[in-house]
């Protein structure tokens, strides 16, 4: 067990696991600016982002995290990825994956998605190997998810921050509305992320996006991607909840 306990902390270092959820603070920062811009009360949103930061704290998410992974792959198919990453072109694909979950990249491949798509659209092959990557780890679905559950707790922490009237959502309600977006936001996101993976694999060989391809589609592969996957998906879900308790709790704290 603690052999396997330091083999997942190690495969969440090498996906750039950790630096995603190192990351939710931050943007929740810059969904709160947006937020600022359009009318929400500076008060409520230093109070979110505070929350934000008490609730997401890193130190707290690994251990959770790492639980769901070592369930999700078990012995056999934590071994396999084990194996994987600490081959040559493992640690290129973690070392392309820690700086593409950076805010710069994730910046820059925003600023010129367009650009980046005309030059891949000139490789129709690179083009149709990266689509099938994309597809088989399942990237678009993981980036819906995870800016839906970002989504789902900044709205939630404004919901409830309101008054109690008829009307009011519950939380139940609000997920099933944002859920209901979920087709619209995957079409809208599935650009982006071939764009993105076209960038963060620039440096990467027909043979070697061949090689990712073979072991995202092998079952070690699937255990990650799918099954993990979904189940990060609905546990990140559960902290809108957490976050609006502490947002709610601030409020009663100021006397709101």
């Amino acid at each position: 067990m603690k052999q396997d306990e330091e083999a997942g902390r190690w495969l969440m270092t090498q996906m750039a696991l950790l630096e995603s959820l190192r990351q939710i603070p931050e943007q929740f920062d810059l969904g709160l600016q947006q937020a600022q811009a359009k009318g929400m009360p500076p008060k409520l949103a230093k109070l979110v982002l505070r929350s934000s930061r008490e609730v997401y704290d890193l130190k707290q998410l690994e251990p959770q995290a790492l639980a769901l992974l070592l369930k999700g792959l078990g012995s056999e198919h934590l071994q396999a990825w084990t194996v994987f990453y600490k081959t040559p072109l493992g640690q290129k694909i973690a070392l392309a994956d820690i700086q593409g979950a950076s805010a710069q990249t994730m910046g820059f491949v925003m600023e010129n998605a367009p650009k980046i798509m005309a030059e891949l659209a000139a490789d129709t092959a690179r083009m149709a190997l990266l689509q099938s990557v994309v597809d088989a780890t399942m990237a678009v679905d993981r980036a819906v998810s995870m800016n839906m559950a970002m989504s789902l707790a900044m709205e939630w922490a404004m919901v409830s921050a309101m008054p109690d009237q008829p009307g009011k959502p519950t939380f139940n309600q609000l997920q099933d509305h944002l859920e209901q977006q979920r087709f619209v936001m995957r079409s809208q996101m599935s650009q982006w992320v071939l764009a993105h993976a076209a960038h963060v694999n620039k440096s990467f060989g027909i043979s070697e996006l061949q090689q990712l391809l073979a072991q995202a589609n092998s079952p070690a592969g699937q255990a990650l991607f799918l099954g993990f996957g979904q189940t990060f998906a609905l546990w990140m879900n559960q902290y809108a909840q957490r976050l609006s308790q502490s947002v709610s709790q601030g409020l009663q704290k100021q006397g709101v």
